[in-house]
């Protein structure tokens, strides 16, 4: 899998932690302003460079004033930090594994790009202080949106699952992307598998015609959810997931959209047999 070669990576990260970079320490306060730009020297969707921690950071609007500036993301450079107008929380962004003051922090893209880059960042927590110790090289590239912690449960061995959920919409296209991964170890991170729904509605066309008096057809909209079954295990003997995929047609007119539901489709997923046995 994909995260073999990231757990490979890692191996040069891990003769790192001793530098400079593991030294960088924030506070919990001004957390929520922070930014970093990683010099990635990309292969593929792995980010080599993350081996070198940030090459420049601080917080957004003082060390860093903006980090959208094309000369912090020059020669393959990501700046890193949390999008402006998302509501910040440490449960949307941040588990602890293996400890309650180790700190895993979905960092999304800050600098322009055809996407964004979403990347697990170590933390280290020290009173009321953040100390950093790592990035996990493989990055999690989102088409549309941000990427944030959506559930997480523990399994048979004690590893961690982790739910990220990628969502965005822009234009008429609805986008969901929840990615499950397997936390062991800072050494061993696994992207277990991956659900994706995306919907497009012509909508520029759709006005065109309407303001055209010309008729126009109904389209289907549809978005996906994903969740972890309260109260009932896998036959596995892991946590059972579910997803929904909801469907509905929209009519659009100069009075506005009228939706119809046209019904859920409903899945479930053994997450723990699909580790052991890879299906």
């Amino acid at each position: 899998m994909r995260g073999d070669m990231a757990q490979v990576k890692w191996a040069a990260l891990a003769l790192l932690m001793a530098g400079p970079a593991a030294a960088f320490r924030i506070s919990k306060a001004d957390f929520p302003k922070f930014a970093g730009s990683i010099d990635c020297k990309w292969e593929g969707e792995a980010c080599p460079g993350a081996a070198q921690g940030f090459v420049q950071k601080g917080r957004v609007g003082e060390e860093i004033p903006d980090p959208g500036a094309a000369e912090l993301a020059a020669g393959g450079k990501v700046v890193m930090g949390f999008l402006e107008g998302k509501p910040f929380s440490w449960a949307r962004y941040a588990v602890d594994f293996p400890a309650p003051r180790s700190k895993w922090i979905v960092l999304n893209e800050l600098s322009s790009g055809d996407q964004n880059n979403v990347f697990l960042t170590h933390w280290k927590a020290a009173g009321d202080s953040l100390e950093f110790v790592g990035i996990h090289p493989q990055s999690f590239p989102l088409d549309l949106g941000e990427t944030y912690v959506l559930a997480k449960a523990l399994l048979p061995d004690n590893s961690l699952l982790l739910i990220l959920k990628g969502e965005g919409s822009d234009a008429g296209v609805n986008l969901q992307d929840f990615r499950l991964l397997r936390l062991q170890a800072p050494d061993k991170i696994q992207e277990v598998a991956r659900r994706t729904n995306r919907s497009e509605i012509p909508v520029q066309k759709i006005l065109e015609r309407i303001n055209a008096d010309e008729a126009v057809d109904a389209v289907t909209d549809s978005s996906l959810a994903c969740e972890i079954v309260a109260g009932k295990r896998a036959p596995s003997g892991g946590p059972l997931l579910r997803f929904i995929k909801t469907r509905t047609s929209i009519l659009y007119g100069k009075s506005g959209p009228q939706e119809t539901p046209l019904g859920k489709d409903v899945s479930t997923l053994d997450i723990w047999k699909l580790v052991k046995t890879g299906r």
